[in-house]
């Protein structure tokens, strides 16, 4: 069991860069060059995952951030989406690899989860020029990322080297085409309560993540199926789980915990990170 317990939290103020810098330097990517690859089984790393030995630090927008959504072969890809195949299924994992030994978790109360995610999609909307919905099987025709990253507990425990799978925010704002008036990104979860915002120049650092997998297998229902947010280097609140929206919105939207006093920059103390892991 790899755990950590480490004495009080104690939260840190991140700078933000503009959306529209972000905006302004990205460069067009193809995403229809990735869909051979989307269904890839061996669980390594595919076209648009980081390196093992990257620092996870925070982004700067680079040229090659963001696919070009208006480009004709972004448009072919979304096309093409529902036709691919991969291993991960729409029912949760069963959570037996190592990994999740000793990891806590955290609940939707009181929601009928069942009822929910039968009939699950992902809707992305707000801000945008093209809002969409996503069957779980179009996300997984999206280019794959994969990372094995540190989970990090507001409570002081920590869970080492999860390898996640899911897909960069990126690869799904490329579809929509967010509005330079969009500052920050909501995640909305199943039942509406447990809500979570980040800036949006945090939604697109490398190491966040929509993450649908761990081990190569469908999230275990209580870790988040079918998808939660994947952020290494904020803390546990912060990675929503159950997500069936993300909003792009013009401000931050304060969740179930920081309306409970918990910090909204949600920043895991940097003495808690490790090289490579966040």
């Amino acid at each position: 069991m790899k755990r950590e317990r480490r004495g009080p939290i104690s939260p840190v103020t991140i700078g933000r860069r503009t959306w529209m810098e972000w905006f302004g330097g990205a460069a067009v990517v193809s995403l229809s060059r990735y869909l051979a690859g989307c269904g890839a089984d061996d669980g390594g790393q595919t076209q648009g995952a980081l390196p093992e030995g990257d620092s996870g630090a925070p982004w700067e927008a680079g040229a090659d951030a963001l696919p070009d959504a208006g480009s004709a072969e972004a448009e072919a890809a979304a096309d093409a989406l529902p036709g691919c195949e991969t291993q991960f299924a729409f029912s949760p994992g069963q959570g037996t690899a190592s990994v999740f030994e000793g990891w806590g978790e955290r609940t939707v109360d009181d929601q009928n989860l069942d009822a929910l995610l039968s009939t699950w999609k992902l809707r992305v909307d707000g801000l945008v020029e093209t809002p969409r919905e996503f069957t779980f099987q179009e996300l997984m025709c999206l280019p794959r990322q994969d990372q094995t990253t540190d989970f990090h507990c507001v409570e002081g425990w920590s869970i080492y080297d999860v390898p996640w799978n899911g897909v960069h925010l990126s690869q799904v704002f490329a579809l929509v085409k967010p509005l330079s008036t969009a500052t920050h990104v909501a995640f909305r979860s199943a039942g509406g309560e447990y809500d979570e915002s980040l800036p949006i120049d945090v939604a697109l650092e490398p190491r966040t993540m929509l993450g649908y997998g761990v081990a190569a297998s469908s999230l275990p229902l209580k870790h988040g199926f079918p998808a939660r947010i994947v952020i290494p280097r904020l803390l546990g609140y912060k990675n929503a789980k159950y997500v069936q929206r993300i909003e792009l919105v013009d401000k931050a939207v304060i969740g179930y915990w920081s309306q409970l006093g918990y910090p909204y920059e949600g920043e895991v103390p940097p003495a808690r990170l490790r090289p490579g892991r966040y």
